[in-house]
């Protein structure tokens, strides 16, 4: 049992922002980031010399990608995501889930309690956070073809030194579950754990091989792929899955095998996904990551999957283990 935080104490509510400030925001928000997000496209693609100008270095022209993200994105231990007492059975494995599009934090955490539910192991969640159907398209659209090579977004960024941090712990493996745009996310982030592992200009030997011990670590699950490249050259275990039906996928995971060379990103590289497991429902339709890939799994869908032989507690394979974890101990 692993105590998180006590459930007769309440957290301290944080004063409500009056009517006409939420409105401000409201309006205001998606009108500042989409000029942030213009201004950060066009400084990526014509390589301006904003940064360099303010003392920065080509790598670091990330300045107007820091302004779209900044302080939105989190990282979420047990007590934040479950609010209690969370049971731990499998205390050497650490379970992250990282959102799609249009979730908030309370729909993601949601998310996390689905999965608790059905694995039996607690989730932290990496939160990446929504600014609106028409942004989160956007963000995804230069996530896939690449236009964030010379910066890099906050939820990536996080993701990448989360993973940096918790992968030197002690843990036999680190489930990561990662869902729409979150796939564009993730695959970004093991391409950067790959260039590293390759780098034999920037890493020593010694510094590459401690990365790709600890990459070794990671078991990676992408529901709906919607990234652009995926490899899972150096990790554990990598599977995609996706719904025939699903239109993000179409565009990533299962987009027509004899036109994946046609769409490049600004590395010149067509759509891939090379060293997983690929599993695709060809009946199932649907987009969301609890209804319309977990639930489907109760009835048969994505049965060769390992979170179904080896995770799902209600495996009738697995008659040790039928039942779940409870979720908060009140």
């Amino acid at each position: 049992m692993v105590k998180m935080v006590k459930p007769n104490e309440a957290p301290v509510k944080p004063k409500k922002k009056s009517w006409v400030a939420t409105i401000f925001k409201a309006i205001t928000r998606p009108f500042l980031r989409l000029i942030f997000l213009v201004l950060a496209i066009l400084d990526t693609v014509i390589h301006s010399s904003f940064l360099d100008k303010r003392g920065g270095t080509k790598a670091d022209r990330s300045w107007f990608w820091n302004q779209l993200y900044e302080k939105d994105e989190a990282y979420y231990n047990y007590e934040e995501v479950y609010g209690g007492e969370v049971q731990n059975d499998h205390p050497e494995e650490l379970w992250i889930h990282i959102n799609g599009i249009l979730n908030d934090a309370d729909a993601a955490k949601d998310t996390c309690k689905v999965i608790y539910e059905m694995f039996g192991r607690p989730c932290k969640l990496l939160h990446n956070p929504t600014d609106g159907p028409i942004l989160d398209l956007l963000e995804c659209f230069v996530g896939k073809t690449g236009l964030l090579r010379l910066g890099c977004t906050g939820p990536r960024k996080l993701l990448r030194n989360i993973l940096r941090e918790e992968m030197k712990k002690d843990y036999k493996k680190i489930v990561l579950i990662a869902h729409s745009q979150g796939t564009i996310i993730t695959g970004n982030v093991i391409a950067d754990f790959n260039d590293m592992i390759e780098d034999e200009e920037m890493y020593s030997a010694e510094e590459r091989g401690d990365i790709q011990q600890n990459v070794s670590k990671l078991e990676v699950y992408l529901l709906a792929g919607a990234a652009h490249y995926v490899s899972g050259k150096y990790v554990s275990h990598l599977e995609c899955l996706s719904n025939r039906g699903d239109v993000v996928a179409v565009l990533g995971h299962i987009f027509p095998n004899n036109l994946k060379g046609i769409w490049r990103n600004t590395r010149g590289n067509g759509i891939r996904y090379e060293h997983c497991k690929d599993l695709v429902e060809y009946s199932n339709w649907g987009h969301t990551c609890t209804d319309h890939y977990f639930a489907p799994m109760e009835k048969g869908s994505f049965s060769e999957s390992k979170l179904v032989t080896d995770y799902w507690l209600k495996n009738p394979e697995r008659k040790s283990e039928t039942e779940t974890s409870p979720l908060v101990s009140k």
